[in-house]
């Protein structure tokens, strides 16, 4: 856990935890039951079992959360929003969590009570991390302060770093100033930006994730990079810079994407793995598993007919409270799990997702894809 840390009660405490004003909120709920997204498959809950091109199940680490906001700090959070949705690199041994950090606006504009940067943390173990508060946030200077960046898609491909996420301008909602945006690094601490990808677009291009391999290399297929973007949009590039989309003519299941990766598994050298997060069989937001042609990266073949990763009520902060006691109310975003960020290392996938919208936690699943069928988890 980072030593700034919000400890939960007396010094430290969050100026709207001490308030109590935003407990009036109303929780985001999801509770009716069907299969996601509209596209049924027949489940056998006796018999269900987890094909051997996904990935899981997945064990939650005991000690999540693993980062959490700092008060007074550019990610101190807000109630409904903190540390989350951010990309992880193993480099040398050592993680590197490059992650959306949130704090309130007040007063709200169009709308829309928050604003966000992005920031890096670094460990050793990839539990207890440390922030770079040297370093961090990286884009909100000068004219850019206007803009909210969040959720970030980090690759690397030569000797530079990709960092795409999303940039909101709450007055300006529109293709020409919302949407898509890159930035390059050599270090992950210097960063040169390069600006919205699709300005010329219809409509706003949005949660873009870039195809990479387990160790978050970005790949070709066909050759040309490729990237998924919400609302049924694929897009392609030469150099990951300059980029194309277009419509899927046959999307899949799922809500917001979360990853793409091929090479998870040598019986599947010609798939691709995509996780979705979005509402899903009663879940307000859980993860799915989608696997795709690597042929022709926009037809799917199959997918999972329930989520790999749901929020659990017994665990406070997957349940819109306070780690610590007495587990205050900190979100309205009670059964809500999304994730950007995915890698494989020492025989293990280490999965990093938001704990109702305000913590980063963790979770593990072996590296055993293709070995065997094999039960699912509950």
């Amino acid at each position: 856990m980072d030593a700034g840390s919000n400890g939960g009660n007396g010094k430290g405490m969050f100026d709207w935890q001490l308030t109590g004003l935003a407990a009036n909120q109303a929780d985001m709920v999801y509770n009716a039951e069907r299969f996601w997204g509209g596209f049924p498959k027949q489940v056998d809950a006796d018999k269900d079992i987890f094909p051997d091109w996904a990935i899981g199940p997945f064990a939650k680490h005991p000690a999540n959360p693993v980062l959490e906001p700092t008060p007074e700090a550019w990610d101190r959070g807000r109630y409904g929003g903190g540390v989350h949705n951010g990309s992880i690199l193993v480099l040398d041994g050592e993680f590197h969590y490059v992650y959306r950090g949130e704090q309130e606006l007040a007063p709200p504009v169009a709308g829309c009570d928050y604003l966000c940067d992005i920031g890096l943390a670094s460990s050793k173990d990839g539990v207890n991390f440390t922030k770079d508060a040297a370093h961090s946030p990286f884009f909100r200077r000068g004219e850019d302060r206007r803009f909210s960046f969040e959720d970030v898609c980090l690759v690397r491909h030569e000797d530079t770093f990709y960092l795409f996420c999303n940039r909101w301008d709450w007055l300006e909602q529109n293709p020409q100033v919302s949407g898509t945006f890159l930035s390059t690094s050599p270090d992950l601490r210097t960063w040169t930006k390069h600006g919205l990808l699709f300005p010329d677009a219809r409509e706003i291009h949005r949660n873009p994730v870039v195809l990479q391999t387990p160790d978050n290399q970005a790949v070709r297929v066909n050759g040309q990079f490729v990237m998924y973007l919400n609302d049924g949009l694929i897009a392609y590039s030469d150099d990951l810079i300059h980029w194309t989309s277009k419509k899927i003519a046959a999307p899949w299941p799922g809500g917001e994407n979360c990853f793409a990766m091929v090479d998870w598994s040598e019986k599947y050298a010609d798939h691709i793995l995509l996780f979705s997060g979005g509402h899903h069989s009663g879940h307000f937001y859980a993860i799915g598993e989608v696997l795709l042609d690597r042929r022709d990266p926009e037809k799917a073949i199959d997918w999972l007919p329930r989520p790999v990763l749901h929020a659990e009520p017994e665990h406070p902060w997957e349940d819109g409270r306070c780690a610590r006691p007495p587990h205050r109310r900190i979100s309205q975003f009670r059964d809500c799990i999304f994730f950007n960020g995915l890698t494989r290392h020492d025989g293990q996938w280490w999965l990093y997702y938001g704990g109702s919208e305000f913590y980063t936690c963790l979770a593990h699943a072996p590296d055993s894809t293709g070995l065997a069928s094999r039960p699912r988890s509950s």
